[in-house]
């Protein structure tokens, strides 16, 4: 009997993501930005973003750094090549 281990999260509403507001102002975003970096400087430096964790400033910014740091460390995640 094969078991689902994927866990089902709603989409959150479109007016809770501020591309223009302050990392500071979001403990848990600015949190996640932090073990993100420090996991980024244990990778391979051909694998690092070259993104410094203070020019992260806003969500916009924070969205494009996760994203690029989840491409790396999850290519077969890459939006379209999802299996």
């Amino acid at each position: 009997m094969a078991t689902d281990n994927r866990v089902r999260v709603p989409r959150p509403s479109p007016a809770s993501f501020n591309p223009q507001r302050l990392v500071t102002k979001n403990a848990l975003l600015e949190n996640q930005i932090k073990h993100f970096h420090a996991l980024e400087q244990s990778l391979l430096q051909q694998l690092q973003t070259g993104i410094r964790f203070e020019d992260v400033r806003t969500e916009g910014e924070a969205a494009e750094y996760i994203r690029r740091i989840t491409a790396v460390l999850h290519p077969h995640l890459v939006r379209g090549k999802r299996k």
